[in-house]
Order: structure tokens, then sequence, then C-alpha cells
């Protein structure tokens, strides 16, 4: 092995080299980690004789110097390194959900010996990845929505995918979701058993599959303890009772005005709403308190997944916990086990949920 000024003095050496566009060898590589070029070679052709430790470094070695650019039988054994992981552009604007999901997919990956290339995309103007359409990464995982023409165009390179809170219900494949029909359903008992009588549901339904399922959940309890009392009327009382759409964009850009004319223009508001999640209920809070309704005075309020916020916020979020790390960690396990065994069933993997009593809901007396 080399000291550092040996090791310093050869990467120096080939710089100059490749800035006089000398051809970089394995003999090169092979003297950076101070190993035999057979070593090198067992690495590049993923063949057993060397550590995966080893193995990796060599890799990584490798791209940097720029040896697999030109030798494209190796960009495969290289690609069974790398995990690309994509998410909307949208959600970066709140990582407080899908940032701690997005932490545990690098840690897990970083666990495994995989690195991970993030890919930021815009589901209406969606384009692959250039690590995906040069096959440089081993497998796929999609962190929230993303349209079923967009699954089916990431499909075509059959590249192992998981999605991971979000799962299509027109494609085959693999996902990590929230048990989000249970904890709406849930939220909903645990309003009725306190009393309460009038109760809506807060959240765009077009937006996502999960919205979807957690107003199914909301509904399900609905008819199930209050069904005898509405009989036919559930729809008609979900209707009055509930903002079902506009609510979204103005949601993810803080849009406070726009969620004040959305409550102004509803006829008949409930005396609690369940929200899509928390950073809807946290914007419907904000909105409630400019038009002077007091929380949970007037208007009490629950949300879902348990962000941060939802903490911090006054008064504190009544709300349903979401296993964001195990979420994040599963989808990565699963994603591994799929790029071994390619011919494996589909599954799908339901992270459970639990209520989180806090401060936005009225205690009646």
């Amino acid at each position: 092995m080399w000291n550092l000024s040996e090791y310093l003095s050869y990467w120096e050496n080939y710089i100059e080299k490749r800035n006089n566009d000398l051809k970089i060898t394995m003999k090169d590589i092979a003297n950076v980690h101070g190993v035999s070029v057979n070593a090198v070679s067992l690495a590049l052709n993923n063949k057993p004789g060397i550590s995966d430790e080893m193995r990796i470094r060599i890799l990584r070695t490798a791209e940097e110097m720029g040896y697999l650019e030109t030798r494209e039988k190796f960009v495969r054994t290289f690609a069974r390194t790398n995990i690309c992981v994509m998410m909307q552009k949208r959600y970066s604007q709140d990582m407080d959900f899908y940032g701690k999901v997005l932490y545990a997919v690098v840690e897990e990956a970083k666990k495994n010996g995989y690195d991970t290339l993030m890919n930021f995309f815009d589901d209406g103007q969606f384009e692959i990845p250039k690590t995906i359409a040069e096959y440089r990464v081993a497998g796929v995982i999609v962190i929230g929505k993303i349209g079923d023409c967009n699954i089916q165009q990431i499909s075509q390179y059959s590249i192992p995918i998981v999605l991971a809170d979000h799962a299509s219900l027109t494609k085959n494949i693999d996902s990590v979701i929230t048990d989000n029909k249970l904890g709406s359903y849930v939220l909903a008992r645990y309003l009725i058993e306190k009393g309460f009588q009038k109760i809506g549901f807060y959240g765009e339904l077009g937006y996502s599959l999960s919205i979807k399922e957690r107003f199914w959940g909301y509904r399900e309890a609905l008819f199930d303890f209050m069904g005898s009392a509405l009989g036919d009327r559930l729809d008609l009382y979900i209707q009055e009772y509930s903002i079902l759409d506009g609510m979204e964009e103005a949601i993810l850009s803080n849009n406070n005005n726009k969620i004040v004319s959305l409550v102004k223009e509803h006829k008949s508001l409930p005396e609690v709403f369940v929200c899509s999640n928390d950073k809807a209920a946290i914007s419907l809070m904000m909105a409630l308190q400019t038009l002077k309704i007091e929380v949970p005075g007037e208007i009490s309020l629950v949300g879902f997944d348990n962000i941060t916020m939802s903490e911090k916020i006054r008064p504190r979020l009544t709300t349903v916990n979401v296993n964001k790390e195990l979420m994040g960690k599963r989808a990565v396990q699963r994603l591994i086990y799929k790029i071994s065994h390619k011919k494996c069933q589909t599954e799908s993997t339901v992270i459970s949920v639990e209520l989180i009593e806090r401060d936005s809901v009225l205690k009646k007396t």
C-alpha cells in the first residue's frame, strides 16, 4: 500500500495523463489501490475472488478515471452498484415527509453497498433519466406519485422498479405504501366516538391515490358508525361538509389566500375536518385563523403523516403517524431482492399506522 505522498503523486500523474488524452489502463486503476491487475479484472467483470468492499472501490475509481466511458461491456457491472431514486420536483418544496423517506433510502442503500443517483422529474413533461437510458443503474425507486404512462416508459428498460408511497392501479409494479384507508378510518371513528356529528373531509381526491385511499377510509367509517342515521344520504352528507378539490397547488405553494377563498365559498362548514395530510391540515388551520375561526373551539382538525410541524404548530395537531424511515428502508430491501430475483412475483408492502392525540380536537363535555 502507498503512503499519502505516493498516492497524491500518482493522481497528479493520472490527471496529466488524462489531459494528454492518453489511454487509462487497468494497471492505472490497480496502482491506485495497490492491488493486482487481476483483482481489477475480477471487479470489472463481477467475478468472485475479491471482497465486495474492494470491488466497489475499484468500480468507483474506474468511473472517476473515465475507464468505463469507452468500455460498454463494463457499464452493466458498474451499474450493479447504483440505484436511481426519482421524485417529482414539486415535492422538493416540502421535504418534511419525503425527505425522511429519501434519507432512509440513501442510508439503507449505502448499508447494502449501493450508491443512489437522484433524479427530480416533472410528471407532466417526463424524460427518462440518462442513468436509466444508459443502463447505469441496477434498479429504480420512485418516491411519491408518478403517472402510469411514465412508469410504462421506465418499464421498457427492463430495470426493477419499486414505488414508495404510491401504487399503480393499472401497472404490475412493486410498492411500499402506508395503510392509508385504515389510518383515516381510525381518525373518523375516533371523532365519531368523541361525539362529533358533522365530519367533513379536506383533500383533493384527484391529486394522488394516497388521498383517495384516505377518503375511502373516512367514508367507510361514516358508513359503519353513522350509516343507520344517514341512510342513503351518506354521499350528500359528505358533499355538504367536505372540500374535495382545488387546494393542492395552494398547499404546496403556501397560498393562504386561495385556501381562505375555498373556506369562504363553502356553505356548510363541519364541526371537524379529516384532512388528507398534515400539510393540508396546517394550511387549513392558518386559513381558519385568518377568518377568525377558532381551532379547535369552533372547528377541529385532524391530519395524517405526523410530520415535524404537526408537533410545533399551535394548537398541536392530532394526526396519524406514518413510519417514513421504515417505508424507505423496505423500498430498498424489496428492490435489492428484485435485482437478484428477476422473475419474482410483484408484491405490495403495507406500513401500519397509529393515532397520535394532541390538541386540535375539541374536548366535548
